[in-house]
């Protein structure tokens, strides 16, 4: 541009030895032309356009030049975190593995008594950790402990710990059963519970064993294996919403009430596209299931299940649910008596709740240094204040494919729920460890919720009872298919329509591996887990990365940009040839030969007027003799203009 007719700013020339300054992007000789060049746009019919494009260019590069370096480190440093091992396993280990069941019994969507494997119905065997009731101690362990949290501790519903079931194989590996708490303009809140499938959590554990026990391939050198189900390979779990809501039995009785359930917090319609077919619709307590005769104890405990079919709604609507039960349980009331004197009775509350099963698809994650195998639909549900945040759940929830609700019979639930323990059914010993004598009368029982909290009390009774159904709803469906499932490995690519195969159940048997028909595995639910190492390692994962490498690839597209342009530029017949001024020992050595310019006037102490640094500076032949060259400044007085005495192509300059 020094040899243009226009010429170039003093303010960006020295700004084209300073290009690795950050302290000149921010002084006035780069920003007064820079903005001068662009208001001129148009004043000037685009004369500074030009300079206006080498400004921000010369800014682009300055900026650029900071982040090329840290770009490059970037690119070349590995990254610490979760890598795809593209061949975990022997080439010829295609291990894939298989739960022995089809889908629709793995994960069934209907639940009658003759879904119970008669063994789990024995006094001997009903705990056991396959049968729908074998979660019984820990779930226990589990109530005591969160009443006595909720008791002692003042703690709130999210605050408190999840109940971990272990895996009937080895018990090494577990799966929490995830709880949380959600409301939707509504009296009162749902309770939402989701754990991992046992079947699913059986084969990973006795897949993870087989794995750690043999040589099978390059898994075997990671010492952080992550192994994982993705979302798209079809694994579900159960998701059970809960919603009750809790009343004075005796005043109800009196009063000859009409009790109802409540779903205005539950979510019936997953898809974002569908209403929620369960808001503010009024369903009809069956009176039979809790209008009670008496006398009856006043301080009994009593959970009875009902038939979705039998509720309907205020017209006649069914229940698009999967269960109800009615909670009975003691409660103390302060009452006065003629004299105004205040003392304790003996009560009951009674709680309705409708309970919705389905089964959501959600990928898997066991790290092996973490015995609990997770999902991302309970962590999600672990570690998110459905309450406090606002959380549209179901918006949030249509990220994962959710099923209709899993019909279960009355006679299923009470089935189990009965099964013949000492004090009580299954329910009831659940219930009974947040009751305990009244502090003021302990002839009198009552019901301690396991969270303390200033809302109504028939609010805080729902929400504790809701947690239990829903937490204890969760495992029973995620046990309910699992006796007598077996679990299989295939070890080798098919021979003759037969493939090699381990039963990981009896594995540490001699006879656990054995040759299969390939066709065995049609109707069973095939599982394939992709794994992962921790450490370092190079990709794309991080934004960083992607910043580096975008970075490098414009720093690639410039150089070739400018050797093209070069090229064309010094071998074209009109294109300019010299090689001057490319320092700035050059220029100043012109400056020094070229005549004082009245525009620098009082500059010899330093530029203080921002307008000096908009000079234009020019090369131009000498008015005293054409073959040696001045640097013009400004238009001395006028007396410049600016297309005359430009220099030639292809003539020499001395």
């Amino acid at each position: 541009m020094l040899i243009s007719s226009n010429g170039i700013p003093l303010g960006l020339m020295v700004g084209a030895f300073q290009i690795s300054s950050a302290e000149y992007l921010f002084s006035k000789s780069y920003w007064k032309p820079l903005i001068h060049s662009f208001h001129s746009l148009n004043t000037w019919r685009n004369k500074q356009l030009k300079t206006f494009l080498v400004a921000l260019a010369l800014g682009c590069c300055i900026v650029y030049s900071f982040l090329v370096g840290p770009a490059s480190a970037a690119a070349l440093l590995p990254t610490l975190g979760w890598w795809d091992m593209d061949k975990p396993f022997n080439d010829s280990l295609p291990m894939n593995s298989y739960i022995s069941r089809g889908s629709s019994e793995l994960y069934p969507m209907t639940l009658q008594t003759s879904s119970i494997y008669e063994n789990c119905l024995l006094p001997e065997y009903w705990n056991a950790l396959d049968c729908p009731a074998g979660g019984f101690r820990a779930l226990t362990d589990w109530a005591w402990t969160r009443a006595q949290e909720g008791y002692w501790y003042n703690v709130t519903d999210s605050q408190h710990y999840n109940p971990t079931m272990s895996s009937s194989f080895s018990g090494q590996a577990q799966r929490a059963i995830v709880t949380g708490l959600a409301a939707s303009n509504s009296s009162t809140t749902v309770a939402l519970s989701a754990t991992l499938h046992a079947s699913v959590l059986a084969l990973t554990d006795s897949f993870w064993h087989y794995i750690s026990s043999n040589v099978v391939g390059e898994v075997n050198k990671a010492q952080k294996p992550k192994f994982t189900i993705p979302l798209n390979k079809g694994v579900s779990i159960p998701l059970v919403q809960v919603q009750c809501q809790s009343y004075n039995l005796g005043v109800a009785l009196r009063r000859n009430s009409t009790l109802s359930f409540d779903t205005s917090a539950m979510v019936n319609d997953f898809s974002k596209s569908e209403s929620n077919a369960y808001s503010w619709v009024k369903w009809n307590v069956p009176n039979g299931a809790w209008n009670f005769a008496h006398p009856q104890p006043w301080n009994m405990t009593d959970v009875r299940w009902i038939d979705a079919s039998e509720i309907k709604g205020t017209h006649g609507e069914p229940l698009p649910s999967s269960l109800a039960a009615v909670v009975t349980i003691p409660a103390v009331w302060e009452v006065a008596d003629s004299n105004g004197t205040s003392g304790y009775q003996q009560g009951s509350v009674i709680t309705p709740c409708v309970i919705d099963a389905r089964w959501a698809t959600t990928d898997v994650i066991f790290d092996v240094t973490d015995p609990v195998v997770k999902t991302s639909l309970t962590t999600w549900l672990d570690k998110t204040n459905l309450i406090k945040t606002n959380v549209n759940v179901k918006s949030a929830l249509s990220k994962w494919k959710i099923s209709d609700p899993i019909s279960i019979s009355q006679d299923w639930a009470s089935t189990i729920d009965n099964l013949p323990l000492v004090g009580g059914s299954f329910m009831e010993q659940i219930l009974y460890q947040f009751e305990s004598p009244f502090s003021y009368d302990e002839r009198l029982l009552s019901f301690f919720p396991s969270s303390s909290s200033d809302e109504p009390w028939e609010k805080v009774y729902a929400n504790s009872i809701a947690v239990v159904i829903s937490t204890v709803m969760a495992d029973w469906i995620s046990r309910a298919s699992q006796v007598g499932t077996d679990f299989t490995t295939v070890l080798s690519p098919v021979k003759d329509g037969n493939v090699s195969t381990i039963d990981l159940l009896s594995q540490r048997s001699t006879t656990a591996i054995s040759s299969t028909p390939n066709s065995t595995f049609d109707d069973q639910t095939g599982i394939v887990y992709t794994v992962q190492r921790y450490g370092w390692g190079y990709g794309l994962k991080s934004k960083t990365v992607w910043f580096s490498i975008i970075s490098l690839l414009i720093h690639v597209a410039l150089v070739v940009v400018y050797f093209l342009y070069s090229f064309v530029f010094w071998y074209r017949a009109n294109g300019w040839t010299s090689k001057s001024w490319g320092t700035i020992g050059e220029l100043l050595a012109l400056a020094a030969v070229s005549p004082p310019a009245d525009e620098f006037r009082n500059t010899g102490g330093g530029i203080a007027n921002s307008k000096t640094w908009m000079t234009a500076m020019r090369v131009r032949e000498a008015d005293s003799d054409s073959e040696c060259l001045e640097l013009i400044v400004g238009t001395r007085g006028g007396t410049v203009v600016p297309g005359d005495n430009k220099l030639r192509i292809d003539k020499p300059y001395s």
